[in-house]
């Protein structure tokens, strides 16, 4: 975990995994280190009282690009659905409830921050995924007053303008809001179905835990897109650009703790 205690006053970062290998399971695997990180996890966010928490996650890429910029996308209403985009589970994996709103002011917060910077924030009706309300459902609580809002990655996919949308939400931090990456630090799910061995894991999670603990984590963070074990790790990018958009958000002075074996929660 990495936490900011320079400022006392400035809001935390978080990167978490949203479940180990498979996300919803890890709700009911209570002895389980994935739902014991989100239950230290939800013992700091209760104590540092956040104003709003921001999150993006894995499952939401923004269906837009544009020539004049980066392009994300926000919920347009201030509720939060469930989205049950998970399949072949049992029936009460569906049954499963999370009440969360956003609100005007964390809305304003996030869109001043990120069209300061030059991100362009197309808005749709939209749900939060299931990189977003199991683990804050265990982090908070089955209902919450603290205003939540998902923000999607960038339509290109690329890490380098997730840094970008990681910067630039930093700056919301200074008004209390906890930002939050959701994504998996290994995610190959092919593999992991087929019962085959990964060795690979270990391995690329001690070279992101190294990225993340450098002296330029976030250049470190998009550099591992290139280590010889990304694409084992990553047959596809989704789940690890939360880990870059989250080092972004985050600041040089923020001090850092290690990662819980295979959930790699860092608080920021």
């Amino acid at each position: 975990m990495v936490q900011n205690n320079q400022d006392l006053k400035r809001a935390d970062v978080w990167f978490i995994c949203h479940g180990v290998r498979i996300g919803p399971p890890t709700m009911f695997d209570f002895e389980g280190e994935g739902y014991k990180s989100w239950v230290k996890m939800g013992e700091s966010v209760r104590a540092s009282n956040p104003k709003g928490i921001v999150i993006v996650s894995a499952h939401w890429e923004s269906d837009y690009t544009s020539d004049q910029g980066i392009v994300v996308s926000i919920n347009s209403e201030l509720d939060n659905p469930l989205i049950y985009d998970f399949y072949n589970f049992p029936k009460h994996f569906y049954e499963e409830r999370f009440c969360s709103q956003s609100d005007p002011a964390i809305r304003k917060a996030v869109k001043d921050a990120l069209t300061s910077e030059g991100v362009l924030i197309k808005e749709e009706k939209r749900g939060i995924d299931h990189g977003v309300w199991p683990p804050l459902k265990v982090v908070l609580g089955e209902k919450t007053t603290v205003p939540i809002l998902q923000v999607s990655l960038p339509g290109d996919s690329s890490p380098v303008s997730t840094a970008k949308v990681g910067k630039a939400l930093s700056a919301i931090r200074d008004q209390g809001y906890t930002v939050i990456g959701s994504g998996q630090t290994v995610h190959n799910l092919r593999d992991y179905f087929s019962g085959r061995p990964t060795p690979y894991t270990e391995p690329f999670l001690a070279a992101a835990s190294a990225a993340v603990h450098s002296s330029d984590p976030v250049g470190q963070s998009i550099g591992l897109t290139k280590h010889p074990l990304y694409r084992s790790a990553h047959p596809t990018d989704e789940h690890f650009l939360p880990l870059v958009f989250a080092v972004a958000a985050a600041d040089p002075g923020d001090k850092q703790h290690g990662r819980d074996k295979d959930t790699f929660a860092l608080h920021l």
